[in-house]
């Protein structure tokens, strides 16, 4: 049985807004710096010293974890406006994923040091940020035991509708997804094979979900998908 649908988690830059002193603001604001990644590009890696925290200015992100016997998961997606790192934050500021750029991507950059400065002078943002913390984590935790209770159709459609509501729709063409998965990515967030995402597309489309064209895929019945996700 899927979860039901988790409201949208406030963007850390509009918490900075709202609940850090004006003076803090500016401070963040005075020490942000950008960089940029190509497709591909790794943004950081597991187990690199956590000394920056990211936030998507523009592009697609994937969060890969990493398991023993070499194998790899992605956990997570990101698009604008969408913090990268936090999880790093510890006595000892470490990744413990690594960010891929899914597409040419830019990045605010926060140093992290800054960033826990900002917390231990700021109460309420502090709060905040926790809740924000706490909530992204049982979003991930409902993912997880959704995969353990899904058919490997349920969750092949809900990494669709997770490509939906983290990268949106293409704004000229609304049923076409603004950005699909590569198979292989639908495979590894699914924990399935490549051809068991082959298969499931296949009878998707067959039902009339979706459109399969190239690479891309359309979205035809969204609700008749949702439903196959909850069950």
């Amino acid at each position: 049985m899927g979860s039901p649908q988790a409201g949208p988690l406030v963007p850390l830059d509009q918490l900075i807004v709202r609940y850090c002193s004006p003076e803090w603001q500016e401070l963040l604001r005075a020490q942000n710096t950008r960089m940029e990644f190509g497709k591909g590009e790794a943004i950081f890696t597991t187990g690199q010293h956590a000394e920056r925290m990211f936030m998507v200015h523009r592009g697609r992100v994937k969060v890969v974890a990493h398991y023993p016997g070499g194998r790899q998961r992605i956990i997570r997606l990101a698009g604008e406006g969408e913090v990268l790192g936090h999880r790093g934050i510890g006595n000892e500021p470490t990744y413990t994923a690594s960010a891929i750029a899914l597409t040419p991507t830019t990045v605010n950059v926060i140093p992290m040091g800054l960033f826990l400065s900002t917390l231990r002078a700021n109460n309420l943002f502090c709060y905040h940020f926790l809740l924000f913390f706490a909530e992204e984590m049982r979003v991930l935790d409902q993912q997880m035991r959704d995969l353990m209770e899904m058919e490997v159709a349920q969750r092949v459609a809900k990494v669709l509708l997770l490509c939906r509501s983290t990268f949106g729709m293409d704004p000229e063409r609304p049923t076409v997804l603004a950005y699909t998965l590569p198979r292989r990515d639908i495979a590894s967030m699914a924990d399935t094979t490549y051809e068991s995402v082959i298969r499931a597309l296949s009878d998707m489309q067959q039902r009339g979900l979706i459109q399969l064209v190239g690479k891309e895929v359309r979205i035809r019945k969204r609700k008749e998908l949702e439903r196959m996700v909850n069950g």
